[in-house]
């Protein structure tokens, strides 16, 4: 009898070491962030959550194209876009998968002319000042000119000179001010020619004015360059009309009058690598506010020339003043 039992009992207790062994795997889970933003060229980490996951075999896939298999992903992406980024688990206990979205950017810098740097670029009076004139010749009723340029050195690396005439380089013979002149309301008075009517840049308180066009009397148009002689994509910038050119135009246009600004990319051998337009003025009307102008179809320039036409005119030839204001040039790096 006793022999029985302890048969029986020893037959019991394989019964519950079986059961034990045959315990259910539980099922893998995984979870990652709903998204994820980076620049171009910069290296993305991905760790998700992970539970039930011990001796798991992980699948990550962009866009349907296997990318890694480790718990973790570290990719870099070669350029900008969303993409769909998915993690599938495989365990003994069954399968799990999670998505994300990467929103990948370009890497890119700002001129914004902010700073004492800037702010030292701005010349006091407007017209005739020692910045973009230099010194008053009185007896050859001329100013002597000067060596104003400005560089974004370790940011976009833009940089700009005043044009020359006659061996001299002047504000009116062409060229890009910094200024921080505004609130003044349009004028026919040229001595103000570095004011806006707005209150403030695009995203701070300096700008740039342009000067400069093309005619029978001079080629000079004003222009930037990136100093380090590296084409990139400049992929806009923000731009407005000055206070003088609004108070001459408003005299002057008719409802079908025009004035636009050409800008021309060239290359290091000075090829043209693209144009782009901006309307200062379409059918009669001007614009009188910080307006985007995309300038992705100027391609990788290492430098860019802007020359104003219009259809107001008078006898000497383009009556419409030959500025504009622009702000935060944004480059791709």
């Amino acid at each position: 009898m006793r022999q029985i039992l302890k048969i029986s009992i020893a037959a019991a207790a394989a019964v519950v070491l079986t059961a034990s062994c045959q315990k259910e795997i539980p099922a893998p889970s995984v979870t990652l962030e709903s998204s994820y933003e980076i620049v171009v060229g910069e290296e993305l980490t991905i760790t998700p959550v992970y539970k039930n996951c011990e001796g798991a075999v992980y699948t990550w896939t962009l866009n349907e194209q296997v990318i890694g298999n480790e718990a973790s992903l570290v990719y870099t992406f070669p350029e900008a876009g969303d993409f769909a980024v998915s993690v599938s688990v495989e365990t003994e206990g069954g399968n799990a998968q999670a998505s994300t979205n990467v929103k990948v950017k370009e890497n890119t810098a700002v001129l914004t002319f902010e700073g004492e740097y800037w702010d030292a670029l701005i010349d006091d009076p407007q017209y005739g000042g020692p910045l973009l004139y230099g010194e008053y010749d009185e007896a050859g009723f001329t100013y002597l000119g000067t060596d104003y340029s400005w560089h974004d050195q370790d940011n976009t690396e833009l940089a700009s000179e005043l044009c020359e005439s006659n061996g001299a380089a002047i504000y009116w013979n062409g060229g890009h001010a910094v200024s921080n002149y505004t609130d003044q309301a349009a004028t026919t008075d040229y001595t103000l020619q570095l004011a806006i009517p707005l209150s403030g840049g695009h995203s701070g308180s300096n700008f740039c004015v342009h000067n400069g066009f093309k005619s029978e009397y001079s080629k000079n148009v004003g222009y930037f360059y990136f100093k380090d002689g590296v084409g990139r994509t400049i992929e806009s910038m923000y731009v407005t009309n000055t206070s003088y050119y609004l108070g001459t135009v408003e005299t002057l246009a008719g409802a079908d009058d025009w004035t636009k600004v050409t800008a021309t990319g060239y290359d290091a051998a000075g090829t043209v690598t693209g144009t782009s337009e901006f309307y200062l003025t379409e059918n009669g009307q001007s614009i009188n506010a910080w307006t985007l102008w995309d300038l992705t179809g100027l391609g990788t320039p290492v430098k860019v020339e802007f020359d104003i036409t219009s259809s107001i005119q008078n006898e000497y030839g383009m009556a419409a003043p030959g500025y504009f204001a622009y702000d935060d040039v944004t480059v791709r790096m």
